[in-house]
């Protein structure tokens, strides 16, 4: 694998795995970062909010893994300014970290980041990742399945098919090492399979030390826990409007293209939570 790589997003859960991958590889990997004295391997400064970053970051590179800030009310008005960097510098694939259902979604922002990727004259592939494992153990889910052995969410008994971070960066290593077999495609990353909140809480239940039980939340439930854990109010609006798209049943289905690109199966929930199990152990138990 020949030309230099710039991964965006790498103090992040998927960038920092994509930048790891690369260098198991031999790839030349540089990870971009507004704070490059904090990583140990090869790092350059890049801030989307400063674009005179944008070209010392790119000079040289050939691939980037990009990463949009989808948290950000309008991503499009970061990323459109780095992408013409991008042409300006001769990088010749990107690879998009997007969301599950954008494609169907023009008025969203990540959409519009990959349609100005798509006219951009670059080669482009979009990884449209389900909702990942790891929420299971963060901030917003994990103390309250570790503490009080409760998985509490808006989606009704609609089901999720959860992909693993490691499967999406896995994917992003792999196309990124070969990127005209993979120009011009949108993936769309899920697990092996869809669960609904009963079936995730049984999951969890085998590895923590008291049953975990699903709590179907309701909207207003929702917004008052989300607000009560400091989302700022545009946030919780955003997280509540993809809450209904999933009780609508847009992250059950499942598609087969981690497998197609890794050459085997996306990694099951049930395996996740046998490798992470101690991520859910209540404050002080020992995990056997």
């Amino acid at each position: 694998m020949e030309g230099k790589t710039l991964v965006l997003g790498a103090t992040g859960a998927i960038g920092r795995r994509v930048a790891r991958g690369l260098a198991a590889l031999g790839a030349p990997v540089v990870a971009a970062t507004r704070r490059p004295e904090a990583l140990d391997g090869p790092a350059v400064r890049l801030d989307l909010e400063e674009p005179a970053t944008f070209a010392p970051a790119l000079a040289g590179v050939e691939r980037v893994f990009l990463v949009a800030r989808p948290g950000d009310d309008a991503p499009e008005r970061l990323a459109l300014p780095l992408i013409a960097a991008m042409v300006r510098a001769g990088v010749r694939h990107v690879v998009n970290l997007s969301a599950l259902g954008v494609g169907e979604r023009p008025d969203f922002g990540l959409r519009r980041v990959e349609l100005a990727l798509e006219a951009s004259g670059m080669g482009w592939t979009h990884l449209r990742p389900n909702w990942f494992m790891e929420v299971l153990a963060g901030p917003g889910l994990g103390p309250a399945i570790r503490e009080r052995g409760v998985f509490a969410l808006p989606t009704a008994d609609a089901a999720v098919s959860y992909v693993a971070a490691e499967d999406v960066a896995a994917t992003a290593v792999a196309v990124l090492a070969a990127p005209h077999t993979h120009a011009r495609q949108a993936y769309t990353l899920t697990g092996p399979e869809g669960l609904d909140g009963d079936a995730v809480a049984a999951q969890l239940s085998r590895v923590t030390a008291r049953p975990v039980r699903y709590v179907a939340l309701t909207e207003d439930a929702a917004r008052s826990a989300l607000a009560g854990s400091g989302f700022p109010p545009a946030w919780v609006e955003r997280l509540l409007g993809f809450y209904r798209l999933v009780r609508a049943g847009i992250a059950a289905p499942v598609d087969d293209a981690v497998a197609r690109v890794l050459g085997r199966p996306a990694v099951s929930l049930a395996r996740w939570v046998d490798l992470h199990g101690p991520l859910f152990a209540a404050p002080g138990a020992q995990h056997a």
